[in-house]
């Protein structure tokens, strides 16, 4: 698909993103198919090394971040450090009010979500996983934690090269082999059963998620979902659940590359959530110059803008990186990206994504519409112009080279009402000659990447 065909599908993905705002503090937020407000911007911590999360945690949890949603995974092993984490965080909030350097205010809700690995697939041993991952993440403070609880996978699959399902079967502790067969033998039915103890879980959360409030403080499961599931997998799902999947995670690049899943998701009312998005499409900026290109210059842009608006906010500097991510938050997908280092944390923040949201005029959004899908597939980006022959007779188009002004001939003889289509830049000169090169008529491409230009070689 071209950007272009692309474009109707993304605006039926968006909605408003005034609707998706909790009206106490202007988060963004995106309402669930069970009602439940869930943070667009989120951050990651699944592979950030352990001793990294408490720093990382508490300097995101500060009001000039103020990160509400944070994704990880029981295979990661670190639910109890980000649990603790949080713990210590509003504990040394709680000391700074007491000594009347704070709010008195209860902290924000956290939603959290984590994923049940495929090692544990399986009726009991899902149930087995959901349980720990509820008891790590419990902490003695008086912040709220939703969990967003998901299966990772719907199998293990032998032809991935980092998968070892026999071996990481015969890794795991007794009493969850115990607990049920081994899921990698039966890989059509063992998330089925997974399936069914989410749902179980689920409800038997219902009176918490309705008055908002966790028995003693301990974590409310606010919502299930899958992960990386391909399409007959949620097809197959949609046709068994009693409790539809609240929320989708897969790869950044199925936005684009799979229309048929994303459509899909759009029709059963599934969120979706993205990760490795900076992986994924910032890193292609080699592949596809010309569409970082325009990345560069909305942000150029939007720095004036900004700036011009609060000049005592020199800090507000949207970078790439924060213009893709607010374009995908307006499209009313999820992002979580994973940031160790102060100034990407900033740039992945929700008050820089909703800066940039506020000023993505229409013009900006059709010029992310061209430049985007190109970088999700490291796609090269030229500007298309034509070339109409009214003259009565053939034409020769050349191209003039920027530092030299040398003409080149790029095109065969163009008789009368034919059309030419060349593949440029912008700013590009062309100079079109009758056969006997007595007629010259210049052309300056105007259309930025990704446009269409039309010229009419006439008297």
């Amino acid at each position: 698909s071209t950007p272009t065909q692309l474009l109707p599908f993304l605006l039926l993905l968006a909605r408003t993103y005034s609707a998706y705002c909790d009206d106490d503090d202007d988060l963004l937020t995106f309402k669930l198919n069970n009602g439940i407000h869930i943070p667009l911007v989120g951050m990651g911590v699944g592979n950030l090394q352990h001793e990294l999360i408490p720093q990382v945690v508490s300097a995101n949890l500060m009001p000039s971040q103020d990160i509400r949603l944070i994704d990880t995974a029981h295979n990661s092993h670190n639910e109890q450090i980000l649990g603790q984490a949080v713990a210590s965080f509003d504990a040394a909030s709680r000391a700074q009010t007491r000594g009347g350097g704070g709010s008195s205010d209860k902290p924000p809700p956290l939603h959290v979500v984590t994923k049940v690995w495929y090692t544990h697939l399986g009726y009991e041993r899902t149930k087995i996983s959901v349980r720990e991952s509820l008891d790590q993440l419990a902490s003695k403070n008086t912040r709220q934690v939703y969990v967003h609880m998901l299966l990772h996978w719907p199998r293990c699959n032998d032809e991935l090269e980092w998968m070892n399902c026999e071996e990481e079967e015969n890794n795991l502790p007794q009493f969850v082999k115990d607990a049920g067969p081994p899921p990698h033998l039966d890989k059509q039915n063992a998330w089925k059963d997974s399936w069914r103890a989410l749902e179980e879980m689920y409800n038997e959360h219902a009176a918490e998620r309705h008055r908002s409030a966790g028995v003693d403080g301990k974590p409310i499961i606010a919502s299930i979902g899958v992960s990386n599931f391909e399409l007959d997998d949620m097809k197959a799902l949609i046709e068994f659940a009693h409790v539809w999947p609240q929320i989708y995670q897969g790869n950044s690049w199925l936005i684009f590359h799979d229309p048929h899943l994303m459509t899909f998701l759009r029709a059963h009312d599934i969120f979706f959530q993205t990760y490795a998005v900076m992986f994924g499409i910032i890193q292609r900026r080699q592949d596809s110059p010309s569409a970082f290109h325009i990345l560069s210059t909305v942000s150029r842009e939007l720095t004036e803008t900004i700036q011009s608006s609060n000049p005592d906010n020199v800090a507000t500097q949207p970078t790439e990186a924060t213009i893709m991510l607010a374009y995908l938050v307006h499209s009313n997908i999820g992002i979580i990206p994973r940031a160790a280092a102060t100034a990407h944390q900033h740039e992945n923040s929700p008050s820089s994504i909703k800066a940039v949201i506020q000023h993505l005029t229409p013009d900006r959004i059709e010029k992310l519409e061209r430049a985007i899908p190109a970088l999700m597939k490291g796609e090269k980006l030229y500007t298309s112009v034509s070339f109409l022959n009214a003259l009565e007779g053939a034409i020769l188009i050349h191209w003039m080279h920027p530092d030299t002004n040398e003409e080149v001939v790029v095109s065969d003889l163009i008789h009368p009402g034919s059309v030419e289509v060349q593949q440029t830049h912008p700013g590009h000169i062309f100079v079109a000659y009758d056969a006997e090169r007595k007629i010259r008529k210049e052309f300056v491409v105007g259309a930025g990447y990704g446009e269409e230009q039309q010229f009419r070689v006439e008297l």
